[in-house]
């Protein structure tokens, strides 16, 4: 593929700020916030039923490959319980922060992960300094430079992960326990004391469930080892959601289109959210909660919006915002266009590489549609709270700040949200 290297000097640096509400009234914004208990529990209720079936179906007596055909299907429901989890995550799922936690806690149980861990690496981390090198760090690319300074086992993993290997091992290495169980990493351990709980709970009653599965197995079919019934009933779900998880994430911020950045004052909301991440249409109609986590640009604009409202939210966005919206229908042939050519990025141009330093795409063009533009008087750009840090942290509201608006500012942080504007 024959890409043409721009001098840096031509390359527009212009970014839009960009709201998340400048693409909804006020009235829009309300209906498509609006959660729905009903809808929620019955959501809830119908995955966890099916995540109790298909993991009997994997330890019951049945010829093995019957068995693995439902531990991959046990996968996936771990998969769209998370998601479940990751909206109630936001406060986005149900009336009521209680309630949302706790169904949180209790839908994360089967991919083992921390409420209150994760809080921090998606909502307060991802969502604030989303595709901001150095702060964002859900499949962040290396530069030339950085690869090249890498020792060679680094660069080795680097090539895996940027492989169609790449998601079967990432979510493991990258996130899993270091980042969501218990609370060891530097920015974990600023806040450990509040996440000490989560932590017991998920070690504690994410450990019976997984002991569930092996008398399960035991009580079904006390012919087959412990071993062979973990491996069916535990192992292969869990790697099925762990690489389901990783390609996801992987598709919705890489892109040959879409940017990354490296300089806090070119970064901005609009640029992260709205040009950082990409739709992708998914060719089944089956799975109703996976295909709505792809719709992923209403979700980064207003996290607030329960999944089952993004299809609605999502096409008002396109039709504000246009070609600044990466959108494709995923396929193997576009799967191969992405991993191909998202390797290294040069934060300078805005140009995806490959790992020899040959750029594979178009240098990105921050400012191509020159829409939507708001007046810096009037409406200033929308950035972060705070500005940002290794690692965020709940800072005390200073000494004049009405508590009601102390607490409103942590309510939007924990949800992903950018603070609000006031006149």
């Amino acid at each position: 593929m024959s890409v043409a290297v721009i001098p840096k000097s031509e390359i527009p640096q212009g970014a839009k700020p960009g709201r998340p509400s400048d693409w909804l009234t006020a009235e829009e914004r309300a209906e498509v916030t609006e959660k729905s208990l009903g809808r929620g529990l019955w959501l809830l209720g119908i995955h966890y039923f099916l995540y109790f079936l298909t993991m009997a179906g994997a330890v019951a007596p049945l010829p093995i490959a019957v068995n693995i055909v439902f531990g991959v299907a046990n996968g996936a429901l771990i998969g769209l319980l998370f998601l479940i989890g990751h909206d109630s995550g936001h406060s986005a799922f149900v009336p009521g922060r209680t309630m949302n936690r706790w169904i949180t806690r209790l839908v994360f149980l089967p991919c083992l992960h921390s409420r209150s861990q994760w809080d921090v690496v998606h909502n307060r981390t991802h969502h604030r300094y989303t595709n901001l090198k150095g702060f964002d760090y859900v499949w962040a690319p290396m530069s030339k430079e950085e690869y090249d300074g890498s020792s060679a086992p680094r660069r080795l993993l680097e090539r895996i992960y940027r492989s169609p290997a790449g998601p079967l091992i990432y979510y493991w290495i990258e996130f899993w326990i270091p980042k969501l169980v218990v609370p060891v990493t530097r920015q974990m351990r600023a806040e450990w004391k509040s996440h000490l709980p989560d932590s017991l709970f998920v070690i504690i009653v994410g450990g019976g469930l997984v002991a569930f599965i092996g008398l399960l197995g035991s009580a079904l079919s006390p012919e087959r080892s412990i071993w062979l019934t973990m491996l069916l009933g535990w192992f292969i779900p869990f790697a099925v959601w762990n690489y389901l998880m990783a390609l996801s994430i992987f598709l919705q911020h890489n892109h040959p289109k879409v940017p990354w950045f490296k300089d806090r004052d070119e970064w901005s909301f609009y640029g992260g959210n709205i040009r950082g991440t990409a739709h992708v249409d998914l060719p089944f109609d089956f799975l109703p909660l996976f295909k709505w986590v792809m719709l992923h640009h209403a979700h980064h604009a207003l996290p607030s919006i329960p999944g089952y409202k993004l299809t609605e939210a999502q096409a008002r966005l396109i039709e504000a915002y246009g070609d600044d919206v990466v959108r494709y229908r995923f396929g193997l042939g576009e799967y191969r266009n992405v991993y191909r050519n998202c390797k290294l990025f040069d934060y300078e141009r805005k140009q995806w590489l490959d790992f020899e330093g040959n750029p594979t795409a178009q240098p990105i063009d921050l400012d191509a549609q020159a829409r939507n533009k708001i007046a810096a008087k009037s409406n200033p750009p929308l950035q972060p709270s705070t500005g940002p840090r290794s690692a965020p942290r709940r800072a005390s509201p200073p000494a004049h700040l009405p508590r009601r608006d102390a607490a409103d500012g942590r309510r939007r942080a924990s949800s992903g949200e950018p603070p609000a504007n006031k006149a």
